[in-house]
């Protein structure tokens, strides 16, 4: 028996495991990945006191303070399913069962899926949902990036370092990232070219993908592309289909908590990161929010 169980180990997780363990409860920390998202982030500028760090460095950091503290980490757990019974909440990942008095969710967001044809048969197989991990596999290939906000223009400046050529499927009339300097490199790059106004609409390939039809938003004039690797940046919604039993989930599929104790609508179980409706996404404020959630926790096991 555990007095809390976090499941995900993000920078909202492993930070409540942080916090949990300093206020001496048995805490265990389930997770399919370490890191969630913020592994994927090439440089993080905005974390304080780490200017100009990797995505992964700064996991790496939070996961070995956590570790240093004596949590308990399983990793690669697919949780399932949660159940409460007489107040304890059991908690069923990877076909096993684990019991704890509180839960706290910090499950992030997952990547949204192109849903096109072709989308799922190759998955793997040409198409990454991930530049920082699978970029440097595509050196000198031409590629094509799916989506033009931040995440969709740092994949393509990233990839610049690696393909020869990159084409990127933008569904608006102007690129649509907050950073105007680096929009104004990718469109001086000789390298990228820009399809604004276009919307992906079937990838085909053999045993890999090598084609992605594209569709003009207004004429609905069709391009084929001739690709290697296609890159989709989409955005991300959150992972809470474990707590629809328990929670409030709202229209963004966001898990409604108490903002001032991350309690859902079930006592005992608590939410914090990505996952939940707290306004803004950012590692320092998901950190914050594992804390948070970590603190009401404790103080909901007292009474």
């Amino acid at each position: 028996m555990h007095d809390i169980i976090i499941i995900g180990a993000g920078p909202a997780g492993l930070s409540a495991a942080i916090y949990a363990a300093r206020k001496a409860l048995k805490t265990l920390i389930l997770s399919q990945n370490i890191g969630g998202q913020g592994i994927d982030a090439r440089f993080v500028e905005n974390y304080l006191g780490f200017p100009g760090i990797t995505g992964i460095e700064l996991i790496e950091k939070f996961l070995g303070h956590a570790k240093s503290l004596g949590i308990e980490v399983k990793e690669g757990m697919l949780v399932e399913k949660i159940n409460k019974k007489d107040g304890i909440f059991e908690v069923i990942a990877s076909e096993r069962k684990f019991e704890a008095k509180a839960v706290i969710v910090s499950t992030g967001k997952k990547y949204r899926e192109l849903g096109i044809p072709g989308a799922r048969e190759f998955e793997g197989k040409g198409i990454s949902y991930c530049a920082t991990c699978d970029a440097p596999l595509f050196k000198d290939k031409t590629v094509a990036v799916i989506g033009a906000g931040d995440a969709g223009l740092d994949a393509a400046w990233l990839l610049a370092s690696y393909a020869s050529k990159i084409y990127i499927v933008n569904k608006y009339p102007e690129l649509r990232g907050h950073n105007k300097d680096l929009e104004e490199r990718i469109k001086e790059d000789k390298k990228i070219e820009l399809f604004n106004n276009f919307l992906p609409g079937e990838i085909k390939g053999d045993k890999f993908a090598n084609k992605l039809v594209i569709q003009e938003v207004d004429s609905g004039e069709k391009k084929e592309l001739e690709v290697q690797g296609i890159f989709v940046e989409i955005g991300s919604i959150p992972a809470s289909e474990i707590l629809k039993e328990f929670a409030q989930i709202n229209q963004k599929g966001e898990i409604i908590v108490d903002h001032e104790t991350n309690m859902t609508s079930t006592p005992g179980i608590f939410a914090a990161g990505d996952v939940s409706d707290v306004k803004y996404k950012q590692m320092i404020i998901a950190a914050a929010e594992g804390a948070k959630a970590a603190l009401a926790a404790y103080d909901y096991l007292r009474k």
